[in-house]
């Protein structure tokens, strides 16, 4: 997990400057070639635009907050490979998904990533994903 993970308030911090140099939002919007409300919602974290946070050397990240490791947050692979050895110790995909409470059509489909981890991530012990920022190399 080598990279510095950045907050939202720190997107708000770099979108904040990089809008008052363009001289506000219509103009950090047309330089970028954004649509203004686009730059003004992920500028209020209402949403988060991908290219918005582009536009300020920043990539949206999820990451999954561990329950028992306050302050860890845990990689897309960390959270598949802890359901795959949940699933290799409960020696069937059925008893499996009997112990995470959910069918084994919907482990199966989350397994291969047909479907979202949300059914089975408190059963593994992480909490619901919240997004951070990586700088652009």
């Amino acid at each position: 997990m080598g990279k510095l993970l950045l907050k939202p308030i720190d997107l708000c911090g770099r979108l904040n400057a990089a809008i008052r140099l363009a001289g506000g939002v219509p103009q950090f919007a047309r330089l970028h070639g954004l649509k203004v409300q686009l730059v003004r919602d992920t500028q209020s974290l209402k949403s988060i635009s991908a290219d918005v946070t582009k536009a300020v050397g920043l990539v949206p990240v999820l990451r999954y907050p561990v329950k028992a490791q306050a302050g860890r947050l845990a990689t897309l692979g960390e959270v598949q490979e802890k359901l795959n050895s949940f699933v290799t110790r409960h020696t069937t995909q059925r008893a499996a998904a009997m112990a995470l409470g959910i069918s084994e059509g919907s482990l199966s489909n989350i397994q291969n990533a047909r479907r979202g981890f949300t059914p089975v991530l408190s059963a593994l012990g992480f909490d619901l994903p919240v997004t951070r920022f990586v700088v652009l190399p």
